[in-house]
């Protein structure tokens, strides 16, 4: 079971107490775990733009990397005294419209479209919650990011184009070194 994999679990089995969990140990960003905050808190009628695209650059990333979860509805800023920390959660309004959403767009965020990727809802009471999105390794990468053509990678807590020797790797061929002779002659 991968890393990505166990956290998922554990967020199905154990849900709102977990994450609080994470929030309050302070658990950073990282390879495999991702936090969101909503732009609109999902009260709007559609998955607001800057959503679709953090979700497209992250399913690009997870997918051509480890693998790795959302959790969507958790401010997380960067901050120069703690890093990339969860804070607070904000929760999303009708979290399982909200996944609705996200399973609308998963086709279109890469070409070709990551396979398995799911998301689930997390209820705090009957109208608000959080969302969690597992996005698997995918044994089809490389993944392009549908209308950009770059590729990402997850590194660190952040997606980044991915460099050309990471993108011939990820097609099954790797970088070849040029190797050549070089002769010194020297007096003897």
């Amino acid at each position: 079971m991968t890393r990505a994999e166990d956290l998922f679990r554990r967020i199905e089995l154990e849900g709102l107490k977990f994450i609080k969990e994470l929030i309050e140990d302070r658990q950073s960003e990282e390879l495999f775990l991702d936090f969101k905050r909503s732009k609109d808190d999902g009260e709007n009628v559609k998955l607001a733009d800057k959503d679709q695209s953090s979700y497209r650059k992250s399913v690009c990333g997870f997918a051509n990397s480890e693998g790795g979860v959302i959790i969507w509805g958790v401010e997380c800023s960067k901050d120069s005294t703690n890093g990339d920390v969860p804070s607070e959660i904000r929760a999303i309004e009708n979290p399982s419209r909200f996944v609705s959403w996200l399973e609308g767009k998963v086709s279109s965020c890469t070409v070709p479209p990551v396979v398995g990727v799911r998301s689930i809802p997390i209820h705090i009471d009957d109208q608000v919650g959080l969302v969690a999105t597992y996005i698997p390794k995918s044994s089809h990468a490389p993944h392009q990011l549908a209308g950009e053509g770059k590729y990402l990678i997850r590194a660190g807590s952040d997606f980044l184009p991915a460099p050309h020797g990471v993108v011939a790797g990820l097609f099954g061929r790797p970088p070849q070194p040029e190797v050549f002779p070089n002769f010194m002659v020297s007096k003897p």
